[in-house]
């Protein structure tokens, strides 16, 4: 858990996924921890997503089937296509989005996608509005919440790897959350 801003991210759950995103008071910003949650991407890489690596028609609001991460905006620079969650495709049929460029544009300069800190911004403020503060949530932790979450529902690590991108199994695991209660019935079980 995240303490003083150090240490890993707490991974978000489906209820606590929400909850933070029912705080968010613009649909740009709930869009974006939905792109976290429902792809298990990192932060700077959807930043950076354009609207045309995510709508086959722009001007229709039709979402593609499969949505591309170019290997540009990836840590491992290797691009990612990853289909898209039905509930995602709701969302970005309900967005309104530009018509070129960044999906998620800087709300100041037309050339630049929205910061990192922006988003971080309204993200610890969604986190208190839910009464979640303290408890080490942080833009990591949609990822690590789609990670552990598949994990927990008892997939593959090997499919886990190919849904993430990441390079190696050890790199993967640091993602994938333990509870108390999973290592209880662990050693109760065997």
């Amino acid at each position: 858990m995240k303490i003083l801003r150090l240490g890993q991210a707490t991974p978000l759950c489906p209820l606590t996924y929400q909850q933070i995103s029912n705080q968010f008071t613009t649909e740009l910003y709930k869009l974006f921890l939905g792109f976290a949650w429902y792809t298990g991407e990192r932060p700077e890489a959807i930043l950076q997503i354009d609207v045309n690596h995510v709508y086959a028609n722009i001007g229709r609001r039709q979402p593609r089937d499969k949505m591309l991460y170019p290997a540009a905006n990836r840590k491992d620079r290797k691009s990612r296509q990853v289909d898209i969650h039905r509930v995602l495709k709701l969302m970005l049929a309900a967005y309104q989005p530009p018509e070129s460029g960044f999906l998620f544009p800087s709300l100041y300069r037309a050339d630049r996608h929205l910061s990192r800190q922006a988003v971080d911004k309204a993200f610890r403020r969604a986190v208190k509005k839910a009464g979640l503060e303290k408890q080490g949530y942080s833009l990591y932790s949609p990822r690590r919440g789609f990670i552990t979450h598949l994990s927990r529902q008892g997939y593959d690590i090997k499919i886990i790897q190919k849904l993430t991108g990441h390079a190696s199994l050890s790199s993967l695991i640091r993602y994938i959350d333990v509870s108390d209660e999973q290592l209880k019935s662990a050693i109760e079980n065997f």
